[in-house]
């Protein structure tokens, strides 16, 4: 019995400390989520309409990222470099909502050759953020 009552002990314990928060359990990580899904969504998809719907999707989840910070971001001191990169961040998110707009428009336009063009400029865009605001997991 009293072998038992000290692993015990010590599972209870291991219970009640908190979880880090994970990168990928963040808001900007479940948004970035959703972008992702109605990405794969429209990338091959040959119905305009659903094309459509899905680029809306991924706007709406560009729109409510924009105010975000990238974890690296947030964990820069204050000060300049701090606020340019949160600028720059803001700035490629921009501009990718402004793709999408462009990839709904040509679906709208059932224009599938032009929807190929602006998936691979899309990915470039996810390429070059990744690269610029995700830290290298070692």
């Amino acid at each position: 019995m009293k072998k038992l009552i000290f692993p015990a002990m010590l599972l209870a314990a291991a219970c009640m400390v908190p979880a880090p928060v994970r990168a990928d359990d963040t808001p900007l990580a479940k948004e970035m989520e959703a972008m992702d899904d109605a990405y794969k969504a429209f990338r091959r998809e040959t119905d305009p309409a659903k094309g459509a719907k899905a680029a809306r999707e991924a706007q709406e989840s560009v729109l409510k990222a924009i105010p975000l910070v990238p974890a690296m971001v947030e964990k820069m001191p204050a000060g300049e470099a701090k606020d340019k990169a949160i600028a720059s961040y803001r700035t490629q998110m921009g501009k990718l909502f402004v793709s999408l707009c462009e990839v709904e428009a040509a679906f709208v336009a059932k224009d599938l050759a032009k929807v190929a063009t602006l998936v691979d400029t899309l990915k470039g865009q996810k390429k070059e953020g990744h690269n610029e605001f995700i830290e290298d997991e070692e």
